[in-house]
């Protein structure tokens, strides 16, 4: 018998996803005596059976089938049906990838920029003319397969303004935190009939106490007059701007790392994050019947996630002094780095991505930090900083990172630096040793009480170091490089180096 904490921090699965699949009948646990929930050897098999299910990417309703109905003829039928889904995408991305090449070699012949666009134009250019045909095929049989296989698009993201409201709060670390906040929440719903007031909400948040133990906190709103009862706390909610997206809890880790995404692209938005005034990242049940409902799935169970948001300022003048506030150090020097021991996870990446552009889910290396006990604090070196080692194609003639717009990366490994290694590892986090050695240092910084109304460019970074290692032919390492970020607010980026390492 393994307790369900035991399960989610060896396998690396949330025990919320772990309450997902019990919910829809494919796992179960037994509560024990002692009141956790503890898994049999029979339904652990079962959960590391629908991780290879899922690593396959088959979708959790197949997954349901299958174990469902125990038939070999199921199990074949949903199998043959992903392969078919399977080829099928890979059979649009090699005419897009043909498309592309031949319009590149198109680009290429013809050097005046004005020129392309005007070839491009010609109706009575059959070549160009069947390119754009197949490309607009590709892409229309594209977003139909999107459509039809994802419960969501790309331009979901709105922009809400929160009321003043007045909660009754319980927060509570468990093995189970979702399920016992709700427990409680649930009761003073129905006790007092809060659903029924005028204006009723619902919210939530994940957290972590000192001890680095995963918690959760639910809100409801109650009228000004009311006497909230003890264990709950009253907290008044100030409101605000955020920024919002739906999510079902089979995805709602991935959708956290879209909606934070989008806000790193927003040339109008930035984060306004001050959890002490309830400015959190906030999950808000829209239909609380539904959502509570032991008949719907949990591929069914719609959140909005919340993200605390304000608008960056278009004064004119304070635009002006705000450019010079962002310092960029693009003539490298050359330093000696010592060795460095990191903690980190390794994540790949399917789809090349610019080094630039690339999305790296933190949440998921914070978690496994916290999985590895409550003296983890005291084995990492101070500060909230972080270094990402990224890493391409090692069969290039040339560093990946010199390709420009064509560059991409195959994987990265995100990591926070330790004073000595921890005495056990999670599922998913790893340790290395980054070697001593030179590297090229290229930088950018800005004011840190000023960190939230500039982006840093690390665009430039990528480029001024492309630029010097061509114009002055060095000899660097073509396997990675390093990006290390510095925040002294311990949130916000203020700094960002770039190490590029030499042979």
């Amino acid at each position: 018998m393994q307790r369900i904490g035991e399960v989610s921090a060896k396998y690396d699965i949330s025990n919320r996803t772990l309450h997902y699949w019990e919910e829809s009948g494919i796992i179960k646990s037994c509560r024990m005596e002692n009141g956790y929930r503890y898994y049999d050897d029979y339904n652990v098999a079962r959960i590391k059976q629908i991780i290879m299910l899922r690593k396959l990417n088959l979708p959790m309703q197949g997954i349901h089938r299958i174990f469902a109905s125990g038939e070999l003829s199921v199990v074949v039928e949903i199998l043959t049906n992903h392969l078919e889904q399977t080829n099928h995408k890979a059979d649009e991305l090699r005419a897009l990838s043909i498309v592309l090449e031949r319009l590149i070699q198109i680009v290429k012949d013809h050097e005046d920029a004005g020129q392309i666009f005007k070839y491009l134009d010609v109706p009575e250019n059959s070549a160009i003319l069947k390119l754009k045909d197949a490309l607009q095929i590709v892409l229309s049989e594209r977003d139909n397969d999107m459509s039809e296989n994802t419960a969501y698009g790309n331009n979901d993201v709105r922009i809400v303004s929160l009321p003043r409201m007045i909660f009754a709060s319980y927060g509570v670390v468990s093995d189970t935190p979702e399920d016992d906040c709700w427990e409680k929440i649930r009761g003073l719903i129905d006790e007092y009939f809060l659903d029924h007031e005028p204006g009723f909400r619902n919210f939530g948040f994940g957290f972590n106490n000192e001890n680095g133990e995963y918690g959760y906190e639910m809100l409801v709103t109650v009228p000004e007059s009311f006497e909230v009862p003890q264990p709950f706390v009253r907290k008044e909610f100030n409101g605000g701007l955020f920024a919002a997206l739906p999510a079902y809890l089979t995805i709602i880790g991935e959708r956290w790392d879209q909606l934070n995404e989008w806000l790193r692209g927003s040339e109008d938005y930035e984060l306004d994050w001050h959890p002490e005034i309830l400015r959190d990242y906030l999950e808000e049940c829209i239909d609380l019947r539904t959502f509570s409902s032991k008949e719907t799935e949990s591929s069914k169970r719609q959140l909005d996630l919340l993200l605390p948001i304000k608008r960056i300022s278009r004064d004119k003048d304070e635009e002006d002094n705000s450019i010079n506030e962002v310092i960029s150090e693009l003539e490298p020097r050359e330093v000696m780095l010592p060795d460095i021991t990191l903690a980190g996870c390794l994540f790949e990446f399917g789809n090349n991505k610019l080094p630039w552009k690339k999305s790296v889910p933190w949440y998921k290396l914070a978690q496994a930090i916290y999985k590895t006990g409550k003296d983890f604090g005291n084995r990492m070196i101070e500060g909230n900083n972080t270094f990402t080692l990224v890493f391409g194609d090692v069969d290039l003639p040339f560093p990946f990172y010199t390709l420009g717009k064509s560059g991409f990366v195959a994987s990265v490994f995100a990591a926070v630096q330790i004073a000595k290694s921890f005495e056990s590892y999670p599922v998913g986090l790893e340790e290395r040793v980054l070697p001593s050695g030179k590297y090229l240092l290229f930088s950018t910084w800005i004011r840190s009480e000023i960190v939230t109304t500039k982006k840093l460019p690390l665009q430039k970074l990528y480029n001024a170091a492309t630029e010097y290692i061509q114009r002055n032919n060095i000899k660097a390492d073509f396997e990675y490089c390093l990006e290390r970020d510095y925040r002294n607010d311990g949130r916000n980026t203020d700094r960002i180096e770039l190490y590029i390492p030499l042979k």
